[in-house]
């Protein structure tokens, strides 16, 4: 166990930074339970409004108001850019405010943006209400992995973010092919009433979990805090590796995310609900990845792993879906590079949650969140001031081989460290 000291605002690790793989593997209680299964249904909740919305959103800037690769850019940086700052500020109030609240204002906060996009008349419309759910998705974040580790003990850390993106996941399923069929036989306006409807739950849902609130220092509203936070997570080893393999996954995964419905219409040449059915078929990946988290009991020491895992098998999907330009491949390989979606952020909060103090955690997870966006918004701005110059598909295919080679070098790197706490705990 880390036992050095790094200074009055700075404490060791919550727990040894290692664990031999599969060291916790005793059985567990289920975890849809108590308070934490309000937090379940909100993030569900949540994920089918955002789903439906959001993807009716792309579908519309790009049939509907003919948006370029410049203009769908704006529209992924119009997210990026309150997520990446409110992450940030929110990193820390979470730390000495209460989570509870915070989420219930972010989820009222995705309510509002939904009729903004309803009422747009130009791509203008469109990029103030990302703006604003970017806005809620920074105040939510940081706020439910923080009740997460209030409300769950650390031993089942990963089956309850396993718990939560199966939730997201199968929102996202069930969102898209709503979606998608409401866009098919109705309109857009009919697929954003029903997201400002269903919206209108998590907020509800947030009422009935109790104000818990972390136990340590309250820290300062400071970039002091965020900055010690940003070390805290550096010096632990699988956490820089994962960093660095996260951050730079997110480059390539939000190129692909801008470029998709163009890549739909122009190489498959299908409509904008058939945008909305690929990541229906992406949902389903994701939440079979979920699900098989939810049932694994030996993960704790297996957090880094699985996390690149899950950045190699998006990377692979990504390739195979954009290379071959085949409809029904592409339903194929979207699910493929869903499982690995659903094998990354669980076990990445799982180990934040799991080594990182309680007073820190909220910060730990928005530096992360704000780096990995950050790397998000940059793509973004890229393919903004290259605009025309891209072409698509090549684009994609090589976006795709990055990240399987990014997820590669992670896994021989954590196995290292892996190897290299081996031997330090091996008695002479």
């Amino acid at each position: 166990m880390t036992t050095e000291d790094h200074g009055p605002h700075d404490p060791a690790f919550v727990e040894a930074p290692f664990l031999a793989q599969g060291e916790i593997a005793r059985p567990t209680a289920p975890v849809f339970h108590g308070a934490f299964r309000w937090l379940v249904l909100a993030q569900g909740f949540s994920a089918f409004a955002f789903f439906a919305y959001f993807g009716t959103m792309f579908a519309e800037a790009t049939y509907r108001f003919d948006a370029s690769t410049s203009d769908l850019a704006v529209l992924g940086a119009a997210l990026s850019i309150p997520f990446i700052l409110g992450s940030l500020l929110q990193g820390l109030v979470v730390d000495r405010w209460s989570p509870k609240w915070m989420a219930l204002i972010g989820y009222l906060l995705q309510l509002a943006a939904v009729p903004v996009a309803l009422t747009a008349t130009s791509l203008n419309g469109l990029w103030a209400s990302a703006f604003l759910v970017g806005g809620a998705f920074a105040t939510i974040e940081p706020a439910r992995s923080a009740l997460t580790s209030l409300l769950v003990p650390e031993r089942d850390l990963v089956r309850a973010n396993g718990t939560l993106a199966t939730a997201f996941q199968l929102s996202l399923v069930m969102g898209t092919l709503a979606g998608g069929w409401l866009l098919h036989v109705w309109d857009a306006r009919a697929v954003y009433l029903v997201s400002c409807a269903v919206a209108l739950l998590p907020p509800l849902c947030m009422l009935l979990v109790p104000d818990t609130r972390q136990r340590g220092e309250a820290p300062s509203l400071s970039v002091g805090d965020l900055r010690r936070g940003a070390a805290t997570a550096w010096r632990h080893p699988e956490l820089r590796v994962l960093a660095i393999v996260t951050v730079t996954g997110w480059f390539m995964v939000n190129v692909f995310f801008v470029l998709e419905p163009l890549f739909v219409k122009d190489v498959l040449g299908r409509g904008g609900d058939n945008l909305l059915y690929l990541w229906s078929a992406h949902g389903a990946g994701a939440l079979a990845g979920a699900i098989a988290l939810t049932r694994a009991t030996r993960t704790s020491g297996r957090e880094a792993v699985l996390t690149c895992a899950g950045v190699t098998l998006i990377g692979l999907g990504i390739f195979v879906y954009t290379s071959v330009g085949i409809y029904a491949i592409a339903l194929a390989a979207s699910a493929l590079s869903g499982v690995g979606f659903g094998l990354l952020f669980p076990p990445l909060l799982a180990l934040i949650q799991r080594v990182i103090p309680e007073d820190q955690r909220g910060r730990v997870t928005s530096v992360f969140v704000s780096l990995q966006e950050s790397a998000g918004l940059a793509s973004s701005l890229l393919l903004l001031v290259l605009g025309g110059l891209v072409v698509v598909q090549p684009t994609l295919v090589v976006a795709g081989a990055t990240l399987v080679v990014i997820g590669l070098a992670g896994l021989r790197a954590v196995r290292r460290i892996s190897r290299e706490a081996a031997r330090d705990r091996t008695p002479g």
